[in-house]
């Protein structure tokens, strides 16, 4: 089955992602069972393969919300001014 998270954060060895676009629950998975390696912020599809898992990286999605994210900060810093 596969389904889309953002990866959060890392902590300890784990993944911690969260269902996209909700992220109102926690899934946490060793690193050491996702492949390939996946950074903070990734939106991914996470296939599940029983003893492991599939990390497939949405480039253009995760680009598209960074540039959001980085749009409103320069607005909440222009604010300030």
């Amino acid at each position: 089955m596969k389904k889309k998270y953002t990866l959060d954060r890392i902590e300890d060895g784990y993944y911690v992602f969260l269902p996209y676009p909700e992220e109102e629950d926690e899934l946490i998975i060793s690193t050491k069972k996702v492949t390939p390696e996946v950074n903070e912020g990734d939106i991914v599809y996470l296939i599940d393969k029983e003893d492991h898992f599939i990390a497939e990286v949405q480039q253009a999605e995760t680009e598209g919300v960074k540039e959001e994210v980085k749009s409103l900060l320069e607005k909440l810093k222009n604010k300030r001014k």
